[in-house]
């Protein structure tokens, strides 16, 4: 593009966006609205993603507080959300087979459990954000993206994409490695490939920040985000089969059958085999993407 695209012109009025952002779904989160849980852990994600990926374009002892309460934060809606999201795909799971194979409690085991989880971590939401220690952060992150402080002449958003983008690469190569070394124990890979995701969600929000006053970079945040989503899609998958698990464990100790969460896990087993070829094809749309970048500032 022709004008410098600069922090000061584009990150910092974007963390600002995502902290109103933020403070707007208080009202919503309170009253349990539809997604609520959900776009408030979206913002808290956002905001300490570019925090992170541009530390260098805010105050820097401030924004090491802020991220770490942010993550504070993320924990206590992610309780909630994690709960809320297996609940919904164990519902659909359990829609999608034969009445006759699902014998005993299951619904209630998988699904009703996951509910009342989610009743319990909203209930710390709410409490959460009624405290002084939310009321905190709040200050602090209006501080920190008011904009009232100086950037770094040698701070660039490209800089910020250029370490983002080596982050994932450094992730992408380290989970193949993994997955190879521990082709019989899968947690590693598991956990291997779930940093993937993080560093894939952290390269889309940088880039679709950027996006916003260049167009080169729309590209690469549509594919980090593609990335992003197949490997959250393959982390609830992980989830779910150890939710299955111990609901087995707990059906079998009290005498009842337990062949439907045999039923269940396998199908969720098939879903997971089916991502790494997709993956591949989908981690080299990044690539492409990346090269495809035509600014500088």
């Amino acid at each position: 593009m022709a004008a410098r695209t600069t922090v000061a012109a584009v990150l910092v009025p974007a963390t600002r966006g995502h902290y109103e952002r933020l403070l707007s779904l208080v009202a919503e989160v309170r009253a349990d609205a539809p997604d609520a849980v959900h776009r408030m852990r979206v913002a808290t994600r956002r905001l300490r993603s570019l925090l992170g990926t541009f530390s260098d374009a805010f105050p820097p002892a401030a924004t090491v507080t802020v991220r770490a309460e942010l993550r504070w934060l993320g924990g206590v809606l992610g309780a909630a959300r994690d709960a809320e999201v297996l609940a919904e795909r164990f519902g659909d799971l359990i829609d999608a087979q034969p009445t006759d194979l699902l014998l005993g409690s299951v619904h209630q085991r998988l699904v009703g459990t996951q509910e009342d989880l989610y009743r319990a971590a909203h209930a710390r939401v709410v409490d959460v954000l009624d405290g002084p220690r939310f009321a905190a952060l709040c200050a602090l992150l209006d501080e920190v993206t008011s904009g009232g402080h100086a950037v770094p002449t040698e701070t660039t958003v490209r800089g910020g994409l250029d370490a983002a983008y080596r982050k994932l690469e450094r992730a992408r190569r380290t989970a193949r490695k993994t997955t190879r070394r521990t082709a019989s124990d899968s947690s590693g890979a598991d956990a291997a490939w779930h940093r993937v995701r993080k560093r894939a969600k952290r390269l889309r929000y940088a880039a679709e920040t950027v996006a916003a006053r260049d167009a080169s970079a729309a590209a690469l945040a549509a594919a980090a985000e593609s990335v992003q989503t197949l490997l959250g899609e393959r982390q609830d998958g992980v989830l779910a089969r150890a939710r299955i698990l111990d609901a087995a464990r707990q059906a079998r100790d009290d005498d009842e059958d337990t062949f439907a969460y045999g039923v269940l896990y396998a199908v969720e087993r098939e879903h997971a085999d089916r991502a790494p070829d997709e993956l591949a094809d989908r981690l080299r749309s990044v690539r492409k993407a990346y090269r495809g970048l035509d600014f500088r500032g």
